[in-house]
């Protein structure tokens, strides 16, 4: 017995040791995560908001030739860093539900303006004889002019949200 009293002063250290030294582990570990998701986070956000920008430049050239001629000008909208920061779906965890949808509600516009800048390229190398085409084509050129407005408009909430994010995520 008296093994055992001389013992347990060692025994609770020990213990004490292994908690604490567990409950450090656990606590640099989870700072590693968040690390690794902020780092994560300021690379997705800076890819997004170079696309976005890049993107926006190519609208406002689109808009000047969809308001100065019936037929437009044909432009390209990438989405690849959109695509690729979406694939593994943990968007909104790193980066927040509120931004994700923000920039998504941006995306959906900018996909809508594509198919239907597609449609009104096909209409236009459709025969003449398509009952309606110059009808068809009106319709595609406000709908297109109206994605625009709205793309071109919304940009600098989207861009303004990104820029608090990366801002608050750096500290």
């Amino acid at each position: 017995m008296e093994i055992f009293y001389e013992a347990l002063p060692e025994m609770i250290a020990t213990l004490i040791g292994v908690i604490v030294g567990g409950v450090g582990a656990l606590y640099i570990d989870s700072q590693r995560a968040m690390s690794n998701k902020k780092k994560r986070a300021q690379i997705i956000l800076h890819d997004i908001f170079g696309e976005l920008e890049d993107n926006y430049h190519s609208l406002q050239t689109a808009m000047k030739a969809y308001d100065e001629t019936s037929f437009g000008k044909s432009f390209y909208i990438s989405t690849i860093a959109w695509e690729t920061a979406t694939t593994g779906g943990s968007l909104p965890d790193i980066i927040g539900i509120e931004l994700a949808d923000i920039i998504e509600n941006q995306y959906s516009i900018l996909m809508s303006l594509v198919y239907y800048v597609d449609l009104m390229t096909r209409l236009w190398f459709a025969p003449d004889s398509v009952e309606g085409k110059k009808e068809m084509q009106e319709g595609f050129r406000q709908n297109i002019l109206d994605g625009l407005q709205e793309a071109i408009e919304y940009h600098p909430f989207v861009i303004k949200k990104i820029t608090e994010t990366q801002k608050t995520s750096a500290k």
